[in-house]
């Protein structure tokens, strides 16, 4: 006998659906690091002035030592003020269209909505394949040398679980964090892998380094390192993504995690617009997104009775000032 109850109302929402890989929607870092920057145009410039070429950190009296008669800053009666001439460029950025379609038969969307509600797990799950996707673009993007200059080379004790008593985390944290200081920039966030974390709390040298000889069990926490160190921020890159080709079964060994093992990253993250500093933004174009990273989006298909739902974005992430950024090599 059915369920008869004028004043019940069906509620599919309510319902549940078996799901693996929930987890992975708490562990995206990538919008921490870039953050977002909404945008009129699909294309534009800002203007960039370089350390070196604009004379940002130049001592304009020449080597250290000088007296007031080898000053060139001094004027004589008469005579002029010496003159600076500084250069600055272009950068530009570009977005990108990206997104994902799904179409759900109504056939189907009835069969199960008893259990849950189609629709909107389907762009739950849309959003998280583009997500992934975004995930890997940035750490590939972090992790790269070619873009931050080159790394700290701390490989020659490399961060394996062989050398947990002999690595020095804290020493090459804080030769990256002084490499960014002289350059006359801020270091507040700390981007790191989740094996490497793992590892390097572990480390004997580390937990010396806070604790003494005799910290036994203590736990090095996120908040206590960063404290020690002055950052605002510290990032653990734990998501991963699947291998499996569509249709095969998945595996452990199918997984690869998305941010490397062979690097951590010291970065100065500013928000806002990009004279405000920080090693990257996140241009996204506001008239097609609302200046919403993920826009969701429905429509109908009469002709298949379905609803297709899409999830997009129009985007471009791009490290702005390459100065803001020191990685340190820990394996090869």
């Amino acid at each position: 006998m059915s369920y008869d109850n004028s004043s019940a109302e069906f509620r599919p929402e309510l319902h549940a659906v078996v799901e693996q890989a929930m987890a992975i929607d708490n562990k995206f870092i990538a919008d921490q690091i870039f953050p977002v920057m909404p945008v009129e145009t699909d294309t534009g410039d800002y203007m960039r002035i370089l350390r070196g070429k604009g004379q940002l950190l130049s001592n304009p009296s020449g080597a250290a030592g000088n007296t007031d008669a080898t000053d060139p800053l001094v004027r004589a009666p008469g005579g002029e003020y010496r003159e600076v001439t500084r250069t600055e460029e272009k950068d530009s950025w570009k977005t990108v269209d990206r997104g994902l379609e799904e179409p759900i038969d109504d056939k189907l969307k009835q069969k199960v909505a008893r259990f849950y509600d189609k629709e909107s797990s389907t762009a739950k799950l849309l959003m998280r394949s583009i997500r992934i996707s975004r995930e890997a673009r940035v750490a590939a993007k972090v992790f790269d040398e070619s873009k931050l200059g080159t790394a700290i080379d701390g490989t020659g004790v490399p961060f394996i679980e062989a050398n947990i008593a002999t690595i020095d985390f804290a020493a090459y944290l804080s030769a990256a964090k002084l490499k960014i200081e002289k350059r006359q920039e801020d270091a507040n966030t700390l981007v790191i892998s989740g094996n490497m974390w793992d590892l390097v709390t572990r480390s004997t040298k580390l937990r010396e380094f806070f604790f003494g000889t005799a910290g036994g069990n203590s736990k090095i926490t996120k908040q206590l390192l960063a404290e020690k160190f002055e950052l605002s921020q510290i990032l653990i890159g734990k998501s991963s993504f699947d291998t499996t080709k569509v249709g095969k079964a998945a595996t452990d060994n199918t997984l690869v995690w998305t941010w490397s093992d062979l690097y951590f990253a010291v970065l100065n993250v500013q928000s806002g617009a990009p004279e405000n500093g920080g090693i990257g933004r996140t241009f996204c174009l506001e008239e097609m997104t609302g200046g919403q990273l993920f826009v969701t989006e429905s429509y109908r298909i009469e002709k298949r009775r379905c609803t297709m739902i899409r999830v997009r974005q129009d985007d471009d992430t791009k490290i702005v000032n390459e100065n803001s950024g020191v990685l340190v090599k820990i394996n090869t």
